[in-house]
């Protein structure tokens, strides 16, 4: 009975983190992303329509005004740090753009933890890109 109860906490955990991607994912895509970030992830070739925003934290104090993690359509995990003017439209310096996919948790079968955060992401961008193409 006891590895049903962890296996139940498993899948209650990876259930969780899935819910989260997803909720930042649905919310960025619905209201946008800042300019800066837009902007940014555009002159880098990325197809922010079809990408999704992993982790955003915003005017975190100590820290570039914008930064976390994106996915793109193409599943390259970035990790990015913008500084900017103080409404989001301005990039003043872009401190970090790098493609961190080899950094990322990918694997569906991690011992105790089930599946990675990275797998989880590539697992929601497919369905909110699957749904985006579906036909009304």
């Amino acid at each position: 009975m006891s590895n049903f109860s962890k296996q139940r906490n498993v899948q209650q955990q990876n259930g969780s983190t899935e819910a989260a991607i997803r909720a930042s994912a649905l919310y960025w895509r619905t209201t946008g992303w800042p300019s800066a970030l837009l902007l940014t992830a555009e002159e880098h070739g990325i197809d922010c329509r079809r990408s999704i925003v992993v982790d955003l934290e915003i005017d975190f104090p100590g820290m570039p005004r914008l930064f976390g993690l994106l996915l793109t359509a193409g599943g390259r995990f970035i990790e990015f740090e913008i500084d900017t003017n103080p409404t989001h439209d301005r990039i003043e310096s872009v401190e970090l753009w790098k493609d961190v996919t080899g950094e990322q948790n990918l694997s569906q079968h991690n011992r105790g933890t089930g599946w990675g955060r990275a797998a989880l992401a590539l697992k929601v961008l497919g369905e909110l890109n699957a749904a985006a193409q579906a036909p009304a």
